[in-house]
């Protein structure tokens, strides 16, 4: 082997030997130690001359090729060539190798048998003393099947983004300090509504710190309007890819992170629950219209009893045909008016339950929407800061306040520009709920509040079920049911419940 002396290379990159140490290191190593590296090297190694004409090629390049060496020496490397490699790849390999720079690169080269694989080829070009390209030193490896592993895992991987993305849950999977490391495309969507913000952070939840319940729904507004999510968390773990925990485990925490939009089912959920309240506040209606219609049917037939008693007691002859009519007809009296007190209905016993009065409030405007829009009325709710819990029926309050909200309605379907006004507020210990309207005034009697509502004509109108109906809560709850002429130009009706009455004894 000759010892190139006294020279440097223009060009990083190709090959010369010009060092001192090098010489001393070469001279203690056999001449067959070279050769044998080379011909036992997995890598295939071929060396050509400047025209690219093979002169020597390991044992290995013959076995990827499916050449003998006879059948490659003096042969130009192109008999390795497929028609699959673009020109411009080989017109970029000589462009590197004529400006004395080594090429690196993949080419679809043919074996002897016609069959293709991709080779991983790097060519450096071997100069002499006069800086000119004597040979060309090439290595050659089969990367077929790590190519083909390579575009499974990419392609595994671009059919789970695209499922991912497809996907309408937002996705996430976040590191151990809560970083989210992989997001699909509704993840993204999310964050971008919430300008640049994470979801779960925006909803409240931290990871690892809380477990959400199966069914709970958490709220967030977005661009105005209130959506709910559901939240489902699933721990994971990731592969460390740092190279000191190879030989270890290496496994990172993570964690998968769900978040799906359940504003449809919420709603759905809501309307479901709104139908179940309207029916269970028509039944309680229903049976309080039978009752009151069969209670003054009771004290109407009451009269002609009550004369029929009297004219018996005149009778002096108990036996005379008179008495005895008088006395059947006192009989069939008496039997129907039992009938009617077996026929009249109880009330449905509803156990107490804890609410607050903003969604009682909000469950009669969802309740009557519909209406205020059927009549265009405004309507106003005034809630007090600071009321306390309530403990009492909550679907007979609610019953109670659609009542007088169906009473105040018809006191303004006429009107233009109607408005209508709940409020509630604590008046020392006792809560007071006022239902307004712009209507006509009540006429209120000067020995005590009661309601005489009056129609166009001056006359009474027959809705004092209404009246009746809340009577009897603050009745039940030792309250009082005041009448008065609102600041709206209409009616004032004003329920006081005692606060002892209506909230729990640990509470008050």
């Amino acid at each position: 082997m000759t010892i190139l002396q006294n020279y440097t290379p223009e060009t990083t990159g190709a090959v010369c030997i010009n060092s001192a140490s090098l010489q001393q290191m070469v001279s203690l190593l056999p001449m067959e130690l070279f050769y044998g590296v080379v011909e036992q090297s997995s890598i295939g190694i071929s060396i050509t001359d400047p025209k690219a004409n093979i002169l020597y090629c390991n044992t290995a390049f013959c076995r990827l090729t499916g050449y003998k060496r006879g059948e490659l020496q003096y042969r130009n490397h192109n008999i390795l060539a497929s028609q699959q490699t673009p020109k411009s790849r080989y017109q970029t390999m000589w462009h590197h190798l004529t400006q004395h720079q080594p090429w690196t690169g993949r080419l679809i080269n043919k074996r002897k048998d016609g069959s293709l694989y991709l080779a991983e080829v790097t060519v450096t070009p071997v100069l002499n003393n006069d800086n000119i390209i004597t040979h060309f030193l090439g290595m050659h490896r089969d990367i077929s099947e790590q190519f083909a592993l390579e575009q499974r895992v990419h392609n595994q991987k671009a059919m789970i983004e695209a499922v991912l993305d497809a996907a309408p849950t937002a996705i996430a999977v976040l590191n151990e300090h809560n970083q989210v490391v992989l997001d699909n495309l509704t993840y993204k969507t999310l964050r971008t509504d919430l300008r640049g913000s994470e979801p779960f952070m925006v909803l409240g939840f931290i990871p690892g710190q809380q477990n959400p319940e199966r069914d709970q729904l958490w709220p967030l507004t977005i661009r105005g309007r209130q959506r709910w999510f559901s939240i489902t968390v699933q721990p994971l773990s990731e592969l460390n890819e740092e190279a000191g925990l190879y030989f270890g485990e290496g496994k990172r925490p993570c964690t998968l992170l769900l978040i799906t939009d359940q504003t449809e089912r919420r709603q759905q959920m809501e309307q479901s629950r709104l139908e179940q309240l309207r029916m269970q506040v028509e039944e309680q209606t229903l049976l309080s219209a039978i009752r009151e219609t069969l209670d003054v049917a009771m004290i109407q037939s009451q009269a002609p009893l009550n004369m029929l008693q009297a004219a018996l007691r005149l009778e002096s002859d108990n036996d005379s045909r008179a008495a005895m009519a008088i006395n059947t007809a006192l009989d069939a009296g008496h039997e129907a008016m039992k009938r009617l007190a077996l026929y009249r209905p109880t009330s449905k016993t509803e156990p107490p339950s804890d609410f607050d009065l903003f969604g009682l409030f909000a469950d009669l405007h969802d309740m009557q929407v519909l209406r205020l829009e059927h009549l265009d009325v405004l309507m106003q709710i005034d809630i007090a800061a600071g009321l306390p819990t309530l403990f009492m029926q909550r679907t007979r309050l609610l019953t109670g306040l659609c009542l007088l909200f169906e009473r105040a309605c018809q006191s303004v379907a006429e009107q233009t520009s109607a408005r209508l006004k709940i409020c509630a507020y604590q008046s020392e210990q006792e809560l007071c709920l006022e239902m307004h309207d712009s209507g006509t005034a009540p006429l209120i009697t000067a020995t005590h509040r009661l309601l005489q509502p009056q129609d166009e004509n001056g006359g009474k109108r027959n809705d004092m079920m209404e009246m009746s109906f809340a009577q009897n809560i603050v009745n039940d709850h030792r309250g009082v049911i005041e009448v008065e002429t609102s600041d709206l130009g209409g009616s004032c009706i004003r329920l006081r419940l005692p606060l002892r009455t209506i909230i729990k004894e640990d509470k008050k």
